[in-house]
């Protein structure tokens, strides 16, 4: 019930069916646990699956030699590569580059040795993916140094990804794309991608996950807990995210009775599990939203953002987009909402009867006990 299934039957049917896709998908909700194990699924049924992670890249050269490492990893011919890309190479830059076609890039165009590696895994006779794990942090670190250069180099892999149909895509990121490429001017070299949104667990898939033996050996104590019971802990956590689920999992001290062989933790072990991670000596735990902030943000917008922060987490229920242009920018009210919607974009506010608040509870507490300047 908490594996993923549906999404990855969805994924796959998308992917089966030509699709080149966009999951995003907020920080710890479990996107690159659920793109490996749809890989897992699709190499069952005889697909040849590339798996990269892009995060911390900010130049084409890169890109093209993980792609090609992991490309490697995967053919089972002996050499690596089909002799068809050595062949292509040879016609680019000649026979200097020795046997190993990693040594070619830095003397080739990198849309050019992804065009002849592309060709290549198309030939090999299976059906192909490369998932791209954390595009949006590729894209930005990109942009950031050379705005032209990331302009010229995504449009064109657009192209290949329409010239080589054969392979599909699946490109996933816990930032903002759509913001990150309106940003550079970027946005239609991702337009014909399906976007697929990986959306937090809901309160039967949460609870299932915390019930599975799996998830339970890896606590300090495990424990049994009732629907109601639990209850108390989603509302307070908001947003069912495996992460937090298992933050506060380990910190739960059951003091109930016996319930086929393990106490039951009542609703004030749940609190006080909660109240545990609050304290001075946990902010690591939570220290990824100011990370994230600070890595996705320019700096006049970072500030921004963190003041609009600082304001909806003085209250449970946040605050309206009125007041928070009122107070942070009265003369340019449209960039709040922007800030507002990236916030929200990236999982940690939302908006719920006209009113911008943390999505989660336990992380609004945090951020007002720690964050606040």
């Amino acid at each position: 019930m908490h594996g993923r299934e549906n999404e990855r039957d969805i994924l796959k049917r998308k992917l089966k069916a030509g699709h080149n896709i966009h999951m995003p998908a907020p920080r710890r909700i479990g996107k690159t646990w659920t793109i490996n194990r749809l890989a897992e699924d699709m190499r069952k049924e005889n697909w040849l699956i590339v798996e990269m992670d892009v995060q911390g890249m900010s130049a084409p050269d890169k890109f093209a030699r993980r792609l090609c490492q992991k490309i490697q990893g995967q053919l089972p011919t002996t050499s690596g590569l089909h002799a068809a890309f050595k062949n292509r190479l040879d016609a680019l830059i000649g026979g200097e580059w020795g046997t190993n076609p990693i040594n070619a890039i830095g003397q080739v165009d990198p849309v050019a040795f992804l065009d002849a590696l592309l060709e290549t895994l198309g030939k090999e006779g299976k059906q192909s993916a490369i998932f791209v794990d954390e595009i949006a942090y590729f894209v930005l670190g990109f942009a950031e140094k050379n705005e032209n250069g990331a302009k010229d180099f995504f449009y064109e892999l657009r192209n290949l990804q329409a010239e080589y149909s054969n392979v599909r895509w699946l490109f996933t990121g816990s930032i903002g794309l759509n913001f990150v490429a309106e940003r550079f001017g970027l946005g239609g070299a991702f337009v014909d991608l399906t976007t697929f949104i990986l959306e937090p667990f809901d309160e039967t898939e949460a609870g299932s996950f915390l019930r599975d033996p799996a998830t339970q050996m890896g606590f300090n104590h495990q424990f049994h807990a009732s629907d109601q019971d639990l209850k108390v802990l989603f509302e307070e956590l908001g947003w069912l995210a495996p992460y937090y689920l298992k933050l506060v999992g380990n910190e739960v001290r059951p003091s109930g009775p016996e319930h086929g062989g393990m106490l039951t933790a009542k609703q004030e072990d749940l609190r006080a599990a909660m109240e545990k991670l609050l304290e001075p000596t946990r902010k690591s735990d939570f220290a990824v939203w100011r990370e994230h902030i600070d890595k996705n943000l320019p700096q006049t917008d970072r500030d921004l953002a963190r003041g609009v922060l600082g304001r909806v987490s003085a209250a449970a229920d946040g605050e309206t987009l009125d007041t928070l242009q009122a107070a942070m920018a009265p003369a340019k009210p449209k960039a709040v909402r922007d800030i507002l919607d990236i916030l929200q974009s990236d999982g940690l506010t939302d908006l719920t009867e006209g009113r911008y608040r943390f999505r989660s509870g336990l992380i609004r507490r945090y951020w007002q006990q720690y964050e606040v300047d």
